[in-house]
């Protein structure tokens, strides 16, 4: 059966993304249509998307979306306004594909789940880089026990200065900036394979050549009882294919040498590097890309439709969110 799914919030770059997998899997997905609180960018997409997916709509008001027969809700806004969006399709009686992140204010994102739980309806972040296959390796070999104990974990996620402006006018309202925007993804993995740290300490920085306060720079270190682990976040990086994830552990090591990204040029096939005590020395494992978004939509159906549980419980979606929001320094 296809889902009939809306989206509120049409804002977020990943937006596209979910657009063109929708389009191209007709059979499983059907988007009825669209509201934005900005009408000028609404009918920007509306011009676009209706190429894509002919019969798009985009509604004047999100109650007025939400009157539609509709089996889930996608929410692509700005961060400060997605669990205000989310909140009124819940309230609808809708489950919830949520942008990342999940909010910029402690304590609202567990109220939205606790209001889901009290309905029975199901809320699933959109952390896409869960659906990598190299991501996919990694906690495969770190689930088996192939790493032994994990010490070291280090993550990058780089953003190139030739957007820098935009970042500023679209991010510059969080404290932590572009580490707020892009740190999630590496969190949601930290936590997965280390659980909550006991200390965060966050340093964010501008430290680009013009005045200004954006945190453009930001660097947080995260402590663990019997590990370290640092992730790294700037909007300055002049180096290509730096996005990078490395996991050491007293038995093995596995290194992502490039993440790639959702919505960029991808190569055709994702690269791991792995080793295990006793080998002579690393191993390079390749891995076939696969387009992103449509594994979510696909866990989203799935789970919605009781199928089978979610992949990541919302107990580890709240852990990423609190994590997240104190290596940001907006935890208060």
């Amino acid at each position: 059966m296809t889902m009939r799914l809306g989206m509120l919030g049409l804002w977020h770059v990943h937006a596209e993304g979910m657009v063109r997998q929708i389009a191209v899997h007709p059979g499983e997905f059907l988007l009825v249509g669209g509201y934005d609180a900005d009408p000028a960018l609404a009918e920007h997409r509306a011009t676009r998307w209706t190429n894509i997916l002919p019969g798009f709509r985009v509604f004047e008001t999100a109650a007025a979306l939400l009157a539609e027969k509709l089996d889930g809700v996608i929410i692509e806004g700005r961060v400060y306004e997605n669990l205000n969006l989310a909140q009124q399709a819940l309230e609808s009686g809708r489950p919830v594909l949520l942008e990342k992140p999940a909010g910029d204010m402690p304590g609202d994102f567990e109220r939205l789940h606790e209001f889901a739980r009290a309905r029975q309806l199901h809320v699933q972040m959109l952390y896409l880089f869960r659906s990598m296959p190299a991501v996919e390796e990694l906690l495969a070999r770190a689930r088996r026990g192939e790493l032994g104990e994990i010490y070291q974990f280090r993550g990058r996620l780089p953003k190139d200065p030739a957007s820098y402006a935009e970042y500023v006018a679209d991010l510059g309202r969080y404290r932590g900036g572009m580490f707020f925007e892009m740190a999630g993804h590496l969190v949601d993995l930290l936590a997965t394979l280390l659980g909550k740290p006991a200390t965060i300490t966050p340093f964010l920085g501008h430290h680009a050549g013009t005045p200004g306060a954006f945190t453009d720079h930001g660097i947080a270190m995260f402590c663990y009882p019997r590990a370290w682990a640092t992730i790294e976040v700037s909007a300055l990086e002049a180096a290509p294919r730096t996005r990078r994830i490395e996991v050491y552990g007293t038995q093995g090591a596995c290194i992502i040498p490039h993440l790639g990204s959702g919505h960029l040029a991808n190569e055709a096939v994702q690269v791991i590097e792995v080793y295990q005590n006793g080998w002579p020395d690393w191993q390079r494992i390749e891995r076939p890309a696969r387009p992103l978004q449509i594994a979510d939509l696909r866990e989203f159906a799935a789970v919605v439709a009781g199928k089978k549980p979610p992949d990541y419980s919302s107990r580890h979606d709240l852990l990423v969110e609190q994590i997240l929001l104190e290596a940001s320094g907006m935890a208060s």
